[in-house]
Order: C-alpha cells, then sequence, then structure tokens
C-alpha cells in the first residue's frame, strides 16, 4: 500500500505532557495525607498501587501514541498496532460511515464503521478530518464515476 498519509498525535503527547505533572502532584498530596492521618494497616500498600497504576496508565498512553499507527492513501488505510501482531489493510468501498468527534484544535476521537459490522476507533488523533475528507472525497468520486 502507498502510504501518503498518517495520523499523528502529537497533540495528546503535548497534552500529557502538560497535565501529568498535575496528576503526579494531586498524587503526592493525596499519599501524604493518606500516610500521615489514615487510620488503617493496608494505607502504605494502597498508596504503592495508586503509584503504580498511575505510572501504568501514563505508560499505556505514551505506548499508545507512540506505536499505533494508522496510514491511508487514496483507496484504503492500514492500521498496524505491535499488540495485535498484524497489519490490517481496509479498502475504502468497505468504509459505511466515518465520524469524527472533537474540534480540529484539540485531538479528535475517528470513528470507522464498516458494512460487515466492525468498527475501528482511533483516539487522541491530530488530523482526524482529514482522515475522514480524503476518504469521503474518494467515495464521492467512486460514487459520479458509477
Amino acid at each position: 500500500m502507498e502510504k501518503n498519509y498518517t495520523i499523528t498525535r502529537e497533540k495528546h503527547l503535548d497534552h500529557l505532557v502538560r497535565v501529568v505533572p498535575i496528576l503526579c502532584l494531586a498524587y503526592g498530596i493525596q499519599s501524604f495525607m493518606m500516610m500521615n492521618y489514615a487510620q488503617g494497616g493496608a494505607t502504605g500498600v494502597l498508596v504503592f498501587l495508586l503509584g503504580v497504576s498511575l505510572a501504568l496508565s501514563v505508560v499505556a498512553l505514551v505506548t499508545y501514541d507512540h506505536k499505533h499507527h494508522v496510514a491511508w492513501s487514496e483507496d484504503s488505510f492500514e492500521v498496524k498496532a505491535p499488540w495485535s501482531f498484524a497489519v490490517t489493510t481496509v479498502a475504502r468501498e468497505s468504509i459505511q460511515s466515518i465520524d469524527v468527534v472533537g474540534s480540529p484544535e484539540e485531538f479528535q476521537t475517528v470513528i470507522v464503521k464498516l458494512h460487515d459490522r466492525r468498527q475501528f476507533t482511533f483516539y487522541f488523533t491530530d488530523n482526524g478530518l482529514e482522515f475522514k475528507a480524503a476518504m469521503e472525497k474518494k467515495a464521492t468520486e467512486l460514487s459520479r464515476a458509477a
């Protein structure tokens, strides 16, 4: 497949850089309060588990942003993610609809519904509206040719 364009997630990474320090500060304050004022024996373990879950959440989001690739050309798009162990190519003709949630200023969610009832959802995208426009342009050209 000729990969002309890719979905990017730079706005989401910028957002994470702004938000993660605030989350860590809130976690630190809560941990301090729990360790000093909570009555109970499992407070240290709870604080540790909450810290691990916060760290894993951030790692999961950054991994998704860096490793989940979507490329498209005029007639298809390709999805590649290391956790699926496969590259999925979807022809333009099999797309039923494309919905984009979010504004161009922030990151968007792209929902692609196929005729065979499968659905692809791409989170935290920068250029979801460009993807939709490119896919719909090709559909319009196909319908005019018919």
